[in-house]
């Protein structure tokens, strides 16, 4: 018996389980696509799970995209309530087209299904890290470098589980799985959003063919993506849309910003606005690695290239720390006439911005975010529009970064429901 037909075995029997300053200060804000901290969530510690099962023999990767690997079932963090949930190992292809496997959770929710099977959310997260140990699937207590971000998520998705919908979560390609994690790189994530989606109808016939995909800053970028690729990417699902909160935009122009700002001597001038910017520089750069073969000597201090290994092993919490990232200005990192123009090339071919898509998309974002400035989605949300795209736009006063994962949810709801036809 293979670990997917044990795992199954043990689950209970159901149906086949399975100014200059002032000009640059703004659009450098939205350069930061990170998370912002919250209140640290109890949660009784379980066993860490296994380093092996994210990384299969070479021989069982190749296959079917989004088809499963293997899967195990999840009791404890991070679990959610009110569900039978389910650590899987699914295959996808990396932005060289070759077969990776992808790690990720599902969520579906006790009782029986509604006609035409339950209705999917697949969810993207926001920042973590691009380390292996950054990846959300393997946050089991409040040890979890990321635990007061992850927590804080599932809270949200257990009310979508209460609403009736189950939730598939992956951890992107290269998190915690072989390979490098494409940060920010649209189409990667993409694709790793919408396998996920196939690779729970796999594990649970139960749910239905009918999905919407939902992402936070770093997720609300692959949320666009996922919208405007995934129906051709996977034709046999049925993409009814996709919800974007506080979503990455304006990176290429936002690190342009800075290091024009580095040049003319003022790099100071843009601190008390970009907050812990800096900290999120490692990861863009590791990100936009796995697409081009960028060298940050060009554009680096050699202190800041000595530090940008610190990516590799620690989570974004950690790269924030004052000793880490967090203590270096823009004036340490970026060396004057220092050469950017191959990473903000990338940046700016994965600016959520310009893509073109027909399913609607709902975009929610805070006014009082500092993470990800309103102005930066407003200005994206505009060119958009101005393209035709099918884009609501939603934003609330006084919600910040976090807290409009909260603030939004009624109107999420509403529209999702909406959707489906509930």
């Amino acid at each position: 018996m293979s670990e997917k037909e044990s795992a199954c075995a043990q689950q209970p029997r159901r149906r086949a389980s399975r100014s200059f300053v002032g000009g640059f200060t703004t659009v450098l804000t939205a350069a930061i696509a990170g998370l912002t901290l919250a209140a640290p969530v109890t949660a009784a510690p379980v066993a860490p799970l296994p380093a092996s099962f994210y990384f299969p023999a070479e021989d069982r990767v190749p296959g079917t995209p989004g088809s499963v690997i293997q899967l195990r079932a999840l009791t404890g963090d991070p679990a959610l309530a009110g569900a039978r949930n389910y650590l899987v190992l699914y295959r996808s292809v990396d932005m060289q087209g070759n077969p990776v496997a992808v790690s990720g959770t599902l969520a579906v929710p006790d009782g029986a299904p509604p006609t035409g099977g339950w209705p999917l959310i697949s969810w993207a997260h926001g920042t973590t890290g691009v380390a292996d140990v950054c990846a959300p699937s393997q946050d089991t207590s409040p040890d979890f470098p990321a635990h007061d971000y992850t927590s804080l998520v599932r809270r949200l998705q257990e009310r979508w589980i209460a609403a009736g919908y189950a939730v598939a979560q992956t951890d992107y390609q290269g998190l915690g799985t072989p390979g490098s994690h494409g940060y920010l790189i649209g189409t990667a994530e993409q694709r790793a959003v919408t396998d996920m989606a196939r690779a729970a109808r796999e594990v649970d016939p139960d749910i239905g063919v009918r999905w919407v995909a939902m992402g936070h800053s770093q997720g609300g970028q692959a949320a666009v993506f996922t919208d405007a690729q995934a129906q051709q990417w996977a034709p046999e699902l049925q993409l009814l849309g996709s919800v974007a909160l506080a979503p990455v935009s304006h990176l290429g122009i936002g690190l342009q910003a800075s290091q024009l700002a580095t040049t003319a001597g003022v790099p100071w001038a843009l601190a008390p606005l970009t907050g812990g910017a800096v900290s999120f520089l490692p990861l863009i750069i590791r990100g936009a690695q796995t697409v081009s073969a960028l060298d940050p000597a060009r554009f680096l201090t050699p202190r800041a290239l000595s530090m940008l290994t610190l990516a590799d092993t620690g989570c974004i919490g950690q790269l924030r720390q004052q000793d880490s990232w967090g203590g270096l200005t823009a004036g340490d990192v970026f060396t004057g006439g220092g050469d950017v123009s191959a990473l903000a090339r990338v940046l700016n071919e994965n600016d959520p911005s310009a893509l073109t898509f027909t399913q609607p998309l709902l975009v929610l974002q805070g006014r009082a975010d500092t993470t990800i400035p309103a102005v930066a989605t407003d200005a994206m949300v505009v060119q958009q529009r101005a393209g035709g795209q099918p884009v609501q736009y939603r934003t609330y006063l006084g919600a910040d970064h976090r807290g409009v994962l909260d603030a939004s949810f009624n109107d999420a709801l509403t529209w999702v429901d909406t959707r489906f036809g509930r």
